[in-house]
């Protein structure tokens, strides 16, 4: 029994990390990769955007992530039906781990 266990342990570790979409995640080609989406429970259309970022990004991928950035909400404004997007608020975090969160109100 414990012999399966590990082997199932081995596996599910060796999997490929997903984005929020179910897309691979490649922070190399992408800089971001959302992982967490969540609405604002008391204003209308406004989301929290958790995303997961490269380490120390440099010029080139600092343009990256903004088309990077561009790209995912305009798949959320296409998936939700949404024509306009206003980004409230972008923060880095780099504790431990690189996170970048955006607030955006959608109409």
């Amino acid at each position: 029994m414990t012999k399966h266990i590990a082997v199932l342990l081995f596996l599910v570790g060796c999997a490929p990390q997903l984005d929020y979409f179910g897309n691979p995640i490649e922070l190399q080609e992408d800089v971001i990769s959302l992982t967490k989406m969540r609405k604002d429970e008391s204003e209308k259309d406004k989301f929290y955007l958790t995303f997961i970022e490269i380490y120390g990004a440099n010029s080139t991928q600092v343009s990256k992530k903004k088309r990077t950035l561009d790209r995912y909400l305009g798949l959320i404004m296409k998936y939700y039906g949404y024509t306009e997007k206003e980004i409230l608020e972008q923060k880095d975090s780099n504790i431990l781990q690189p996170r970048f969160y955006v607030t955006v109100k959608f109409h």
